[in-house]
């Protein structure tokens, strides 16, 4: 049987959507590279918790105007205080495009750590992250027992802004394109949810 020229053009383009096909799936059964904990943690961060001598170690990239993010917190504090001299849990930020306030959340939470109140702050953006707005962080100042004048410095400062981009470039290397995302001992989770983590974690710490 004589095969017409239509004919092998699509028996050609068939063979190659095979190929790319292949490829793709070959490509996403790789299992995801180890980052190394240099790179994830920063020196001298003041977003962490925990035991910085531990073998287990949790870092989230994160966005405190994102609901799935807010979700995981609570499980993440579990995590961290039941295990608090057995895991290292560094916080990273990672604001969305799409979340107008996320950036000036992560400024207000680098500021109030300047004053050692990162996670005072952190609980509460999380705990309004439904009325996130320059009002709610004035509000915060005061609740917060923070100096106006330190944290207003401290927000503005190009050094704040240093760290977030930073953190978001490093995120950009390590394949982070969503929050929460989070890699436990340098390797990037897929979670289906709060408690996948929580499992996972305990697993790793009683290894």
């Amino acid at each position: 049987m004589k095969i017409t020229a239509e004919t092998k053009l699509f028996i050609g383009i068939f063979i190659s959507i095979l190929a790319i096909f292949g490829v793709a799936f070959f490509l996403s059964s790789l299992p995801e590279p180890t980052v190394s904990k240099d790179e994830l943690i920063p020196k001298a961060t003041l977003s962490a918790t925990g035991s910085a001598t531990a073998t287990t170690y949790l870092v989230e990239f994160s966005d405190f105007q994102c609901p799935a993010c807010r979700a995981f917190s609570p499980i993440v504090d579990r995590i961290v205080k039941t295990n608090q001299d057995k895991i290292y849990f560094v916080y990273r930020h990672f604001p969305l495009l799409q979340h107008p306030f996320g950036k000036k959340a992560a400024q207000a939470a680098i500021a109030a750590s300047k004053q050692g109140k990162f996670w005072e702050m952190h609980d509460f953006l999380f705990d309004n992250q439904d009325g996130l707005s320059d009002d709610l962080l004035n509000d915060a100042i005061q609740i917060l027992g923070l100096g106006k004048e330190q944290f207003t410095k401290d927000f503005e400062s190009n050094e704040t802004q240093e760290l977030i981009s930073q953190d978001m470039l490093d995120g950009g290397r390590f394949g982070v394109n969503a929050t929460p995302t989070f890699f436990l001992n340098g390797k990037k989770l897929n979670l289906a949810g709060p408690e996948e983590l929580k499992s996972l974690v305990e697993n790793e710490i009683t290894k």
